[in-house]
């Protein structure tokens, strides 16, 4: 096991030949400056991790020495135990207040000493690995948020979603989009050209999602879906998928005009926008289970979408939709039309600007 290091700052060569004896039989790396200054410039160089620090120094007192360490980066400041003769309460308190975490009396017994130090040893490892998990769980968390939105990892990991099948009804704002003539474009790049492209065009897409607050709920091959508010749903949420939808657009029709000459046609798309309620859980057995979304509106978005190719427009919302948005979106009312696999007819709208 590697060796605590710990810095004496002490000015009395006995009582630092003492310190350094008792803590050099008990498994730790020690040195001795008989200064501030030479204190301070070990405290840069060597980075101990105790600190033991008396506080009368020839050239300074400890108090200072504590002052100045405060403005060191965590990670490298030790833990500092002040170590004095002197008897006034005001001391220790001074101390404890510019950051000492523990104060010894001299002269001290040697059993209580080595305790303090062992204490306050095992408080900065137990410090230090909890950083080290912190650290891992943020690094495992971001790597998941490519899969998962945070707030759906946060839920499966505090029990607000439980990880056996099952799940709840809750509210929503989807949009499905597909990318037009993708195997075409396949054939035309050849499999690693298509998936460059790929990756680097849903990148920038990904990227306008994530700012309008939606989250990739499934990746279908050359499109996905999207869901708005799906943990904690208000009307915004769906404002924010129509204004993820209109950015699309816009993003698209930007990507178009400066498109390579590997493309020879624009690129196309479709999206659908509903609003409503869907069962969202998990699905599946003991051997794989999935979060996913299942209900009526999911399969609305999918039609809405597919019905954009015989309208020849780009996106296609449903009533529910254009009524939370209200008058500040300017839409175009298409004919209300039979939906496959719905038994009332639904009114579309072509969303034109917001």
């Amino acid at each position: 096991m590697k060796k605590a290091k710990i810095l004496i700052i002490e000015d009395s060569e006995t009582v630092a030949l003492l310190q350094t004896t008792l803590l050099e039989k008990n498994n730790y790396d020690v040195k001795h400056a008989a200064t501030g200054h030479e204190g301070l410039r070990l405290i840069s160089a060597w980075q101990p991790e105790i600190l033991l620090l008396d506080i009368v120094l020839p050239d300074t007192n400890g108090i200072e020495i504590l002052k100045k360490i405060s403005f060191e980066p965590p990670e490298k400041r030790p833990d500092v135990i002040v170590l004095s003769g002197h008897d006034d309460p005001e001391i220790t308190f001074e101390s404890l207040r510019q950051g000492a975490v523990d104060f010894i009396r001299k002269p001290f017994h040697t059993q209580e000493y080595l305790l303090r130090v062992s204490a306050v040893t095992e408080l900065r490892h137990y410090r230090e690995a909890n950083e080290a998990l912190k650290t891992q769980l943020e690094h495992d968390l971001r790597k998941l948020s490519r899969y998962f939105s945070r707030d759906l990892i946060h839920a499966i990991l505090d029990g607000t979603i439980s990880t056996k099948p099952g799940g709840e009804i809750v509210t929503t704002s989807l949009l499905f989009f597909d990318l037009r003539h993708s195997t075409m474009l396949a054939e035309q790049m050849g499999p690693q050209k298509f998936f460059q492209f790929l990756s680097a065009f849903f990148a920038d897409i990904s990227d306008l999602i994530y700012s309008c607050n939606g989250v990739i709920n499934k990746f279908t091959g050359d499109g996905f879906l999207v869901t708005f508010g799906l943990r904690n749903y208000n009307e915004d949420a769906t404002r924010k998928a129509i204004d993820c939808a209109l950015k699309i657009r816009a993003h698209i029709k930007m990507y178009n005009s400066v498109r390579s000459k590997e493309l020879p046609e624009p690129i196309g798309f479709g999206i659908g926008v509903t609003t409503g309620e869907v069962f969202a859980g998990n699905i599946g057995n003991v051997h794989k289970i999935e979060y996913t979304i299942l209900g009526d509106p999911v399969n609305l978005a999918a039609r809405l979408e597919s019905m954009t190719k015989k309208a020849r427009l780009d996106i296609l919302i449903d009533e529910r939709t254009r009524k939370i948005c209200g008058d500040a979106l300017k839409v175009k009312r298409l004919q209300t039309r039979n939906v496959r696999g719905k038994s009332e007819e639904v009114t579309i709208y072509y969303p034109v600007s917001y």
